[in-house]
């Protein structure tokens, strides 16, 4: 009796002992790059103890005691925590720093957390593969403070993203260290890059001038893209992935680590293929990445060779809201009757939010009477970016480093288009018909293959064969082709244990070839071009007659000079770091019109920087930072030129930026804030162009006396040398970790971005030459709000873990105060009274993301990884593109500033993902 007592006691009291047990679990990361770090290793006492798992995470079940845990992993410095369990859960975040230089991290010029002075989120490769769902990489984005990402007309790697309502022209992207955006036009083609997640080991987004040295066009922001490399450890991949419209995804990667004798490779490959959301929107594309490391003492040695051959159908134009819904536009207020009487030619209403009008159906009828139907899309884009570079980091000595990276970009291919724009009346009008909304193709091609030469042709063309049939309209493509070299070389001395030194040169030189080609005749025999200024059109009539194949329209090089130099000081104290970063770049444009027999000549600008910032920790929780900043940048080569000439625009005087961000951090493993305000003002900012139609008058270049109709409805353009605009607001990121497996996030943006300017005597110029016509505006643009992001942000999300290797994660983002994209000077009626533009309606989106991640006990460090995402989860129908008062509406003669005269895209309603990822 008394053993069964005793043991009764003893299991009671090992239940009450096990019952007291605590849980105290956290993430291990990279302190420079937030990167979690798999299998370090926490101990406490002789040999207990755990890993972190594929997360970085890691869990121990302690009971109520002091302990002393010690973490380590292989090339980072250990870390000991005392810890104290009592009786709750402990959540720890352990920074662990690296024993040796990061040499991309250094490259990069990464934001450090309590260190650098800027707003910055680092994007986890965990994060990257839970929530991309297919989509292109800014997509992502969307829960980070003050980011606006679309995905346009929906095609695949059409995204476009702004951060502090600046455009990507206004951003900084790089890879590696190495800038991206296209050096006459500064936009970044996501499609070029769209296997990338499966080598990234961290994307850092700093918000603002940035933390980069070099003199980038960083107004609005930075993203940095990091690779995996020799740092990493050894791991291969294989995923495989579908979404609801059936489109495939395969990816396979694969990091040796450091492999024996200093050599580490890194290879990566992706093949998709499939339709999008949007109708008609097919892609197809395949990705490569190659990196090659090599240690040979103090030197680190890197060849890397990327790029991602591809081709995608898109939609390019916008369309009246009622084309796509007239439910949708009825809520808006617009009135179906007042469209119908307005243009009584077009008449596509509510064919879908996924409507495309790019496309259509034909029968090549003319050889083959049975020919089989073709889908045909006039737009359509086919490209190939091969990026190269070639690193060498040197670590000369324990304080001074030399990093110099060449880099080449070979980029060839274009955009196919047809010669004359299809108008509305080419489209199917019958709701009856199944080709309902889309291109008559078929009408284009019989047209083309009737007996039709010009009369102007014939007297003079004797041997001319009247069995040739003229082509009025086909596809061409628009080739855009480059060619691009440039050497980054950086310093970085360390001074003493306070102050570093850095600097260095940027040097590029780019040549962007542009032409169009007749790529398909559609029936034709032939087409009649006059561009090419070489030829005597006049005396050999035949010398228009062009080709499939033939060069038309326009061939001119782009050329692009850029020498920068930079330089930064450093001081590093124990609770205060500061910085004053120096650079100046000269930028030089040249261009070459083949047709026009023109060069404009080199012309050269420099412009600077004066960047300085300071961050101090408050105590081991919480710290300010403060940075200024005054950009004096040249302004893009768009903007160097009047029209498509090789004249000189006569403004050219640098944008100024001043820039001033105030933030607080304050964290700890379970709870973590981040809040700041900024202040930009840009003076001097060159817009689009500005077109209209203009009835000549007598003194106007091409004017002709007693003939009205001569004279009527010619294309003007002006260009708007520079406006100023004022961007300020406050963004507010948190976290906080509710239980060990249980984590809330919230996300807040409020902005408040306006013009400020008034513009007297803007002159029109008459059909993309110089040639001055008698028309000038005014208008005034203050306290108009800037267009094309949404102003008010509101995000959250809630990740639960309910058992090892399963989340699911809610995430809920909501945009306001969208403003539809305008030029400033259509901020003015025709009674001169000034308008915002039309604000779309505010729209609220829920994603759910799930999956689960196990292993095979027989297959050593074999995991299986199950994703599924849902996006758009409700279904929400809502607009993330829209044109105020677009002069190509089909209802364009409305002007109202409302909804009735905009265009838009709708965004993407609910689609899914899911895919299987194994590793070993």
């Amino acid at each position: 009796m008394k053993s069964v007592i005793v043991t009764a006691l003893l299991l009671f009291g090992l239940g009450v002992l096990y019952a007291q047990e605590v849980t105290v679990s956290g993430v291990v990361k990279d302190a420079q790059t937030g990167e979690t770090l798999i299998g370090a290793n926490i101990v406490y006492g002789p040999t207990s103890g755990t890993v972190t798992d594929y997360d970085g995470k890691f869990t121990l079940k302690l009971p109520p005691g002091t302990y002393t845990l010690n973490f380590s992993y292989v090339g980072y410095l250990g870390e000991v925590r005392q810890l104290l369990v009592v009786d709750r859960s402990v959540i720890l975040e352990i920074e662990m720093s690296s024993m040796s230089i990061d040499e991309v991290v250094v490259t990069a010029d990464m934001a450090i957390s309590r260190k650098t002075p800027v707003a910055f989120t680092n994007v986890n490769p965990a994060r990257i593969q839970e929530e991309l769902a297919g989509q292109d990489l800014p997509l992502i984005l969307n829960s980070t403070p003050g980011v606006y990402a679309t995905q346009q007309g929906g095609g695949d790697g059409d995204a476009r993203i702004t951060i502090r309502g600046f455009d990507q022209r206004n951003l900084a992207v790089m890879i590696d260290g190495i800038p991206v955006n296209d050096m006459e036009n500064g936009w970044v083609y996501w499609s070029n890059w769209f296997g990338l997640d499966a080598v990234t080991r961290t994307m850092q987004v700093q918000r603002g001038l940035g933390a980069s040295q070099l003199a980038l066009p960083s107004v609005g922001g930075t993203i940095n893209i990091l690779t995996r490399g020799i740092e990493n450890r050894r791991e291969t991949s294989i995923k495989q992935s579908v979404d609801s419209q059936g489109k495939l995804q395969t990816t396979v990667g694969f990091t040796s680590g450091k492999l024996p004798n200093g050599w580490g490779i890194t290879l990566a490959g992706a093949y998709k293929r499939g339709n999008g959301w949007v109708d008609n929107t097919f892609s197809e594309g395949w990705f490569y990445y190659a990196k090659i490391d090599k240690r040979l003492k103090n030197h680190l040695l890197t060849l890397t060779a990327m790029g991602a051959p591809q081709m995608h159908d898109h939609r390019s134009y916008k369309r009246p809201i009622s084309a796509y819904d007239t439910a949708y536009a009825e809520n808006l207020g617009i009135d179906m009757n007042e469209l119908r009487a307005a243009n009584e030619q077009y008449n596509i209403f509510g064919a879908g939010v996924t409507y495309n009008q790019h496309w259509g159906r034909l029968h090549r009828t003319k050889d083959d009477p049975n020919a089989p139907e073709e889908q045909l899309s006039e737009r359509s884009n086919q490209y190939h970016k091969p990026q190269f570079t070639l690193r060498d980091f040197w670590t000369i000595s324990e304080k001074l480093t030399l990093s110099n990276n060449l880099y080449l970009s070979v980029g060839k291919g274009g955009g196919d288009r047809p010669r004359s724009s299809i108008k509305d009346t080419r489209l199917f009008q019958d709701p009856e018909d199944h080709n309902y909304g889309q291109i008559n193709w078929q009408g284009v091609y019989e047209d083309n293959w009737k007996p039709q030469p010009p009369l102007n042709l014939r007297p003079v063309n004797p041997i001319y064969d009247d069995s040739l049939t003229y082509a009025s309209n086909y596809m061409t493509r628009q080739h855009n082709e480059h060619y691009w070299y440039g050497l980054l070389s950086k310093f970085s001395y360390r001074l003493n244990q306070e102050f570093k030194l850095s600097g260095g040169v940027d040097l590029r030189s780019y040549k962007g070839i542009h032409f169009t080609t007749i790529r398909d005749l559609l029936g034709g025999d032939y087409a009649i071009d006059k561009s090419d200024s070489r030829l005597d059109y006049v005396n050999d009539p035949m010398l228009a007659m062009k080709y499939e194949g033939d060069t038309i329209n326009y061939y001119y090089d782009g050329l692009v000079r850029w020498g920068g130099l930079f330089g930064q000081m450093e001081y590093s104290g124990s609770r205060v770091t500061m910085f004053v970063n120096l650079t100046t770049a000269v930028s030089g444009y040249n261009k070459i019109d083949y047709f026009e027999q023109s060069e404009s000549g080199w012309n050269y600008k420099q412009g600077f920087t004066i960047k300085s910032g300071a961050n101090y920790n408050l105590n081991e929780q919480s710290n300010l930072f403060l940075n200024l900043g005054y950009l004096s940048r040249v302004r893009a080569y768009r903007y160097f030129y009047k029209g498509y000439t090789t004249e000189f625009a006569d403004e050219l005087d640098n944008e100024l930026v001043k820039a001033m961000e105030l933030g607080y951090n304050y964290g700890t493993p379970r709870f973590s804030l981040f809040l700041n305000a900024y202040y930009t003002r840009w003076e001097n900012k060159p817009t689009n162009r500005v077109y209209s139609t203009y009835n000549l008058e007598p003194g106007d270049p091409g004017y002709v006396p007693d003939d009205p109709d001569a004279n009527a409805d010619k294309r003007v353009y002006a260009d708007i040398s520079g406006m100023d605009a004022r961007h300020m607001g406050v963004e507010l990121d948190f976290i906080l970790k509710i239980l060990h497996n249980l984590e809330f996030q919230g996300t807040v943006s409020l902005g408040d971005w306006i013009w400020d300017s008034y513009v007297e005597g803007l002159q029109f110029y008459l059909d993309e030459g110089n040639d001055p016509v008698n028309k000038v505006l005014d208008f005034d643009a203050r306290g108009i709000h800037v267009g094309d992001a949404a102003q008010t942000q509101l995000g959250s999300s809630i990740r639960y873990e309910p058992f090892k290797g399963m989340y699911i994660n809610l995430r809920q983002t909501y945009f306001g105060k969208y403003y539809s994209n305008f030029t400033p000077e259509a901020t003015t009626d025709a009674q001169g009274n000034v308008h915002d533009s039309w604000v779309i309606p505010d729209f609220n989106l829920f994603d759910i993301h799930a999956g689960y991640s196990f292993g095979i006990k027989a297959v050593d460090n074999m995991r299986f990884s199950l994703r599924f995402s849902m996006l758009n989860l409700l279904d929400t129908e809502y607009i993330w593109d829209a044109t105020n008062n677009d002069p190509y509406s089909p209802y364009s003669e409305f002007q109202d500033f409302g909804a009735r005269s905009a265009t838009v895209f709708f965004g993407m309603g609910r689609r899914f993902t899911t895919s299987l990822r194994i590793t070993f």
